[in-house]
């Protein structure tokens, strides 16, 4: 019986606790019409139309098992509780020869309804049960019923009314043990929510739909450093000062809505009032009916993520030898300053530096010492410009800075034999001492003349000129040498 009256699955614990009482209900069902048959056919062969009945409630039966494996769950039930209430009510009346309507049959049923439907499924069995007993006490009062005949007073009434007994109190305890089942099973699912709720990595928070904080696990206070009793009382509106209450509300109606939400990466402040970045998610969490109860919110600390993709682009935009930015680095800070709008006269200017003879130093020494001047001369440049310039590496041998909001032309001159003096210092690179030069094309123009002018390949081309003339010395794209 057990593979026959199988239950169906429902994604709605509620609905599947529905249907594990009816299939038990079925199962009692065809107990029940099996065993009143075998007996009224034994013990009072005259009553045939216990067969029609017989027929009818398993027809009924049937039908309910069909409707139930196809999902129409309250289908099933109204099935059953029909057949039921016409077996429990009128015809326990007419076994028993108890006038009116039977008052055990009415209990079984609204139980039934409650247990199987819903508490509002029974109000309406309750109704009609109601209704019907003020029918029956009419038809009574006027003479239209009479007393109806009950089965003779002997041991086949006793025998029927006991099948019934005990059939509606195993139904009863098969009941009890489903409802009991699904609330252990409820518990269970209950603990290990809590336990994910308390042990996961993320820090879980839920808010009513005023935003306004009930609950947190322990790693959603940690992850801003408060305790949970101090976490609850923080206004999580306050954790958008840009967006506004209004772009909260609205955030609220779309969750509300159902409308998918993406995480979405933020900042939020601890105690201390440190950076926080971290990954949020949003989402409503509906009662056992649907309607929305709370909001959940879940968000992880991505520091460490957010650490390696700084790193990942420090390390796109960066040289790996002297950690001077790149090539790729210059151009778009030259691209930034070259695209503002702007009447700036002041002066921007791009210093084009290269070693003289560069090949020899590896050639002579190896190209380990090589890579130590390469990395000394970046840091002596460093050391030449202020915080605002840009020196880059940009080839082998080759730097470029660009000095930006120069007043005067002379500054840029100050600069350029600046590098000259440190770079001509001598390089220690163990036990030996390297001594390089550099020769340094430059050009300059005002801010606002910048988009005209290509001070990149302009003082590429001066320092050629220096190379020409001598090397060792810094030269302006106009010919202007000076050593």
């Amino acid at each position: 019986m057990k593979s026959i009256f199988s239950v169906p699955d429902f994604a709605d614990p509620a609905k599947q606790r529905r249907a594990n009482i009816l299939v038990v209900t079925q199962f009692a069902s065809i107990i029940t019409i099996v065993l009143i048959l075998v007996i009224s056919l034994a013990m009072v062969p005259e009553h045939n139309e216990i067969i029609i009945q017989v027929a009818v409630g398993g027809t009924t039966i049937i039908l309910s098992y069909l409707l139930l494996q196809k999902g129409k769950l309250d289908a099933a039930g109204w099935t059953i509780v029909i057949l039921g209430w016409l077996v429990l009510t009128l015809d326990l009346a007419f076994i028993s020869g108890i006038r009116g309507v039977n008052v055990l049959g009415q209990v079984l049923i609204v139980m039934f309804a409650g247990l199987a439907l819903s508490g509002k499924t029974a109000l309406y069995i309750a109704f009609i049960n109601m209704t019907a007993n003020l029918i029956v006490l009419y038809l009574e009062q006027n003479g239209i019923l009479v007393q109806p005949a009950p089965l003779p007073a002997d041991i086949t009434r006793w025998s029927i009314q006991t099948i019934y007994t005990i059939l509606a109190a195993i139904y009863i305890w098969r009941a009890d043990t489903v409802i009991k089942r699904t609330l252990l099973q409820s518990l269970s699912t209950a603990d290990r929510y809590r336990a994910l709720f308390e042990w996961t990595n993320d820090g879980v928070a839920i808010m009513d739909l005023n935003w306004k904080f009930l609950s947190a696990n322990s790693q959603a206070a940690a992850l801003l450093d408060y305790s949970i009793p101090a976490f609850k009382e923080l206004e999580f509106t306050s954790w958008f000062p840009t967006v506004g209450i209004e772009g909260i509300e609205e955030t609220l109606i779309d969750i509300l809505e159902e409308k998918e939400i993406p995480t979405f990466e933020h900042v939020l402040y601890n105690r201390s009032g440190d950076e926080v970045p971290v990954e949020l998610n949003m989402a409503v969490v509906p009662d056992n009916l649907g309607n929305p109860q709370h909001i959940q919110l879940i968000y992880r600390d991505i520091t460490e993520r957010k650490e390696y993709e700084k790193h990942l682009i420090y390390q796109a935009s960066h040289d790996s030898l002297t950690n001077l930015p790149n090539r790729k680095y210059f151009e778009d800070r030259y691209l930034q300053i070259q695209n503002q709008q702007t009447n700036d006269k002041r002066l921007v200017a791009v210093l084009y530096v290269d070693i003289d003879d560069f090949k020899s130093v590896n050639d002579q020494h190896g190209h380990s010492a090589g890579d130590q001047v390469l990395k000394e001369l970046g840091s002596r440049l460093l050391g030449a410009v202020r915080e605002s310039d840009t020196v880059a590496r940009v080839g082998g041998d080759e730097f470029i800075i660009i000095l930006e909001n120069i007043q005067h032309k002379s500054n840029i001159n100050t600069i350029a034999e600046k590098v000259i003096q440190r770079i001509s210092n001598p390089f220690d690179i163990g036990n030996e001492l390297v001594n390089i030069s550099v020769s340094i094309g430059i050009n300059c123009t005002e801010k606002y003349n910048l988009p005209e002018v290509d001070l990149i390949k302009t003082s590429d081309m001066a320092m050629y000129q220096v190379k020409e003339e001598g090397k060792n010395a810094f030269c302006y794209f106009e010919r202007e040498v000076q050593s």
